[in-house]
């Protein structure tokens, strides 16, 4: 009891001061929107001129900026240094807290609910439920919360959601957790410093679990020839549920996404590296790393079309999904377009657009399987961030204006061919994926992709340039001069049978 008393005394202290700024906050916030007030209310009723410019002037305008001058983020640490007593973290938790999270399906009253979410080193989970149990242990019969697990942290991808765009309901601090094995989450966080709290703290427990090798056994992961898995966990337990369709092939060698193929194979998932011949075809004409040469590579960066390590696979993540969107050909469940797209380019292509002019860059020296990681993330950085290994030519143009022209069209040319390595040597020098031209009608590159024909005799990437295009940030809804939709372009142009398929599952 003499301990307890002591250690209370001992944080009355502090508290004094702790009080002080967060009365100084609060009445931060008063001063801050009573002047607010005065000025909406002057200048309804026309009165200006008695304000004075610089009031007018110096009154914060937007939201970002109220926020910053009444520190109103602030509040909610101000007050819990505030508090007589700390919670103290549960061991193994890197993360904890309030989220809110947006159902998954429209038919239900309430859009978005709160949740107590919590991140370990192998997974995210949410409580549910009543009130939790002295063990922990989920139990809804006697009222105790129930733990719910979202998704094992090594196959999740985070994704921040963009609170500029167009959608009607904008709403700030949003990020999505996506993963083959589970639906996506859509969360919101309660500001900013929880939202980098959450995002950061998800891609640094990813990273170490990449780097360290620590993923899932084989057995816990998805079996081959699953459309759609549905994981239900209670008390810690993962159940999966829908079996294999003997119905679907899985492609030969040899198969052509442009051979008629119905449309439901491109959305079939392929995930055993033995029974498959397509992966097998891709290891064994990928049998280092792309960016540091480690042997037998298992992670692909799809939107970049080149098979590396789990090394590298942990720094191209720290990229962000918009550069780099890292899957692993064992783990992760992956579409038969995605493996044909992967097949078709590979690492001896991309890297002689990504580091053709790498010669005309002095002191640098590709990393090998032994550098250390930061020698490795500077060499990625610099490969696909800033592109400063790319061998631009002088024809392409004076300025950056004019080689962006250039590049867009050839983009336009070769989605409009089916050419996938053009169009992903053009991307990849900085064309614009959703580059509207004028000469055709205003269309988009993937416009015109879905409109592109085999020539006699003539291999054609269409599908496989249709999905770079996508997973490089194509919009599927633009709509060109006549307001016609990607899948009306596609039937009206009469495009190829399996490529008006293919979209039709996109959109879908």
């Amino acid at each position: 009891q003499k301990d307890a008393r002591d250690n209370y005394e001992s944080q009355q202290g502090p508290l004094g001061s702790r009080e002080q700024r967060l009365i100084e906050a609060i009445s931060g916030i008063k001063i801050s929107a009573a002047n607010a007030g005065i000025i909406a209310d002057a200048m309804n009723k026309g009165q200006k001129s008695i304000l004075g410019a610089s009031m007018i002037v110096d009154q914060s305008l937007s939201l970002e900026d109220i926020e910053e001058e009444t520190m109103i983020w602030e509040l909610p640490r101000l007050l819990t240094d505030h508090a007589p007593y700390m919670r103290d973290p549960k061991p193994g938790i890197e993360v904890e807290g309030w989220l809110y999270k947006k159902a998954s399906t429209r038919m239900t009253m309430n859009v978005w609910s709160k949740r107590w979410f919590l991140l370990d080193k192998s997974g995210i989970y949410y409580l549910k439920g009543g009130s939790l149990s002295e063990n922990g242990k989920a139990g809804s019969s006697n009222g105790s919360l129930e733990r719910v697990k979202v998704c094992d942290i090594v196959l999740c991808t985070v994704r921040e959601a963009n609170d500029k765009g167009k959608q009607k309901n904008n709403a700030r601090f949003c990020f999505e957790i996506l993963s083959p094995n589970s639906r996506p989450y859509m969360l919101q966080a309660c500001g900013p410093v929880e939202f980098r709290m959450w995002v950061d703290g998800i891609r640094r427990c990813l990273e170490r679990q990449l780097v360290h090798g620590n993923v899932p056994p084989d057995d816990a992961l998805m079996k081959r020839g699953i459309t759609k898995l549905q994981r239900s966990v209670h008390d810690g337990q993962t159940t999966m549920h829908e079996t294999y369709s003997p119905a679907r092939r899985v492609p030969s060698q040899d198969d052509s996404l442009g051979g008629g193929s119905s449309a439901s194979s491109y959305s079939a998932s392929i995930s055993s590296i033995q029974k498959n011949p397509i992966i097998k075809d891709i290891m064994r004409n990928n049998t280092y790393c792309a960016d540091c040469g480690k042997r037998n590579p298992e992670w692909v960066s799809l939107n970049l079309g080149v098979i590396i390590c789990i090394e590298c696979s942990g720094v191209h993540r720290s990229l962000g999904v918009h550069l780099s969107k890292v899957r692993s050909l064992r783990l992760d469940q992956l579409s038969r377009a995605e493996y044909a797209l992967v097949r078709a380019l590979g690492n001896d292509f991309a890297n002689s657009v990504w580091e053709g002019g790498t010669h005309n860059q002095q002191g640098w020296k590709k990393p090998t399987e032994s550098d250390t990681r930061k020698v490795k993330e500077e060499w990625i950085k610099s490969k696909y961030q800033w592109k400063g290994f790319i061998d631009f030519k002088t024809e392409d143009g004076q300025n950056h204006q004019e080689r962006e022209a250039k590049y867009c069209f050839d983009l336009y040319d070769a989605s409009k061919r089916g050419d996938v390595r053009a169009a992903a040597e053009a991307l990849a020098k900085g064309a614009d994926v959703n580059h509207i031209n004028p000469k055709d009608h205003n269309r988009t590159p993937l416009q015109a992709c879905a409109v592109s024909k085999k020539e006699h005799g003539q291999h054609w990437f269409g599908i496989e340039t249709a999905e770079l295009l996508i997973l490089n940030g194509a919009k599927l809804n633009n709509a060109n001069s006549t307001d016609t939709s990607i899948i009306d372009t596609a039937v009206q142009g009469n495009a190829e049978q399996v490529m008006v398929e293919y979209l039709i599952t996109k959109m879908n």
